[in-house]
């Protein structure tokens, strides 16, 4: 009987329902690697079919019968069957404007005519080359096309002139819901593509910006590949103690979490993450944000709009009964008194800051005009990062410090080795693919908490936080440069040179 029980089933014997795979959370889902199979029948006694690794975990099992409220009768399947129902379950993307089809595409030879032809190009090899923006640039005899990889600008060729370029504009408007009409103001919008290659077909959604230029209109579309947009806590990037840490204080009832960095520089992903992680049904989670990246199946997001500000959104959803808030950039005292005052009654509240590192975040605080107690007792923990390209694996070599990097980095240097981007076919030609963050996490424990509570500058804060064991950007930087896993030079590309100097200074032999 054992035997029978714990044999794999096939996933093609069942019937899969969206709604009623639903009925368990998604984090649920993928990380007790459970589906529920078939569809709920109205009588609660029935037994309801789940997909499971283990089908003897009891305790699993009672607990998604106390979940549903129902019988539960196992099933085995395995893990690759598993994520599969589970990504046609919670599968919320719209209906596309329309397809492309890649292998035509790209086995064009001679230039594509007309502006859907150019569009399908662009946007087949932006997806294949993991760009997260298209730039679509006139000039006054000319048309850039430019693709952002890994953070970086790159130079694409193109086909698009000043005669074709209207055309796929107007294309691009048409898609986005716009008005082809206006040429004389901004304009945003979003539109989705299915791409279909050797069967396989993969939606993507783009957010379309328009502006108006003094040769036309120039154009920046957001790649929005939820594949790579929404990512677990344990593919960030952060160190096995900072992840420990993190998840940690997500299960905190109560307390405002901030991440901070400049633009660009993964905020939203791991706050969507940080989402992805406490979202167990149990909870409820309403976010402010503006825009709508990636949209995350049963927690409740709200757009911001011209009729509801975000203070005005704030205060409404407080009357939603909410469990975790995402209040999004915390950009004036109004805000951060919200923020404050939500954290203060029993609420998770999550948001983002533009300061340049992680102790930044409590002068930024103070310089909105809110009170250093009220900060002191509400804020748990911040979290700032940096996005650095990841060395492509195939061509990365060994290398020296040069001497401008030794005069800089000084002892920060002893005993770390470091590579260098080569570049080859696989990378075009970059040495890097990829991306990977570069973290700090600052934990405001008590002993913060009273020198915050005191109005202290940031020198005091840094020291004290060191003391404690603190590991800033810089110390988490050269962690990966010494793996191999990036390099100095991105290292200073991204990090703030005065963050290298203070912790040179601070790591200094006495």
């Amino acid at each position: 009987m054992a035997d029978l029980i714990n044999a794999f089933a096939e996933l093609s014997q069942f019937e899969l329902d969206p709604a009623a795979i639903r009925k368990l959370p998604l984090a649920f889902c993928q990380r007790n690697r459970v589906v529920i199979l078939g569809t709920l029948a109205s009588d609660p006694a029935t037994p309801v079919t789940v997909g499971m690794l283990d089908t003897t975990a009891q305790l699993l099992v009672q607990r998604i019968s106390a979940l549903l409220h129902r019988p539960i009768e196992p099933v085995r399947l395995n893990v690759y069957e598993i994520n599969k129902a589970i990504q046609i379950g919670f599968s919320t993307r719209k209906e596309c404007a329309y397809s492309v089809n890649v292998a035509q595409v790209r086995g064009q030879t001679a230039p594509p005519q007309g502006a859907p032809a150019h569009l399908d190009r662009i946007l087949a090899e932006a997806v294949a080359r993991r760009a997260s923006d298209i730039h679509i640039e006139s000039y006054l005899d000319d048309v850039d096309l430019r693709f952002r990889l890994d953070g970086i600008l790159h130079q694409v060729f193109t086909h698009l002139n000043p005669d074709n370029v209207t055309e796929v504009v107007n294309r691009i408007k048409i898609l986005a819901e716009m008005d082809i009409t206006e040429r004389r103001r901004p304009q945003d919008g979003r539109f989705s593509v299915t791409f279909i290659e050797q069967g396989a077909r993969r939606t993507i959604d783009f957010r379309a910006s328009v502006l108006p230029s003094v040769r036309g209109e120039d154009v920046v579309l957001r790649v929005l590949d939820s594949d790579i947009g929404l990512v677990g806590v344990d593919m960030l990037g952060m160190g096995p103690e900072q992840q420990e840490v993190f998840t940690q204080i997500l299960t905190n009832p109560e307390g405002l979490v901030l991440v901070t960095g400049p633009t660009g520089s993964g905020k939203t992903t791991t706050l969507y993450a940080a989402l992805a992680h406490i979202n167990d049904g149990q909870r409820k989670i309403i976010t402010a944000e503006d825009p709508i990246e990636y949209y995350i199946p049963k927690i409740n997001q709200k757009q911001l709009s011209q009729q509801m500000g975000l203070d005005d959104l704030l205060r409404a959803m407080l009357r939603q009964d909410p469990d975790v808030l995402l209040v999004g950039e915390i950009r004036d005292r109004p805000t951060g008194q919200t923020a404050i005052m939500a954290s203060a009654t029993g609420h998770v509240v999550l948001g983002t800051l533009h300061t340049s590192d992680a102790v930044g975040a409590v002068m930024r605080l103070r310089g909105l005009g809110l009170d250093d107690r009220d900060v002191a007792g509400t804020l748990l923990a911040v979290i700032g990062q940096r996005l650095v390209r990841a060395l492509c694996p195939l061509c990365s070599q060994p290398a020296h410090p040069t001497e401008e990097e030794e005069h800089l980095f000084g002892p920060l240097l002893d005993g770390v080795q470091v590579f260098q981007a080569v570049g080859c076919e696989r990378c075009y030609g970059t040495g890097y693919q990829g991306r990977i963050g570069l973290f700090e996490l600052l934990y405001v424990d008590q002993e913060l908490q009273e020198l915050i509570s005191q109005g202290v500058g940031r020198s005091v804060v840094l020291k004290q936080a060191l003391r404690k064991g603190f590991k800033t950007m810089v110390d988490d930087g050269l962690e990966k440069v010494r793996a191999g896993i990036t390099t100095l030079d991105e290292l200073r590309r991204v990090v703030p040179l005065r963050a290298i100097t203070t912790i040179r200074h601070e790591r200094a032999p006495s």
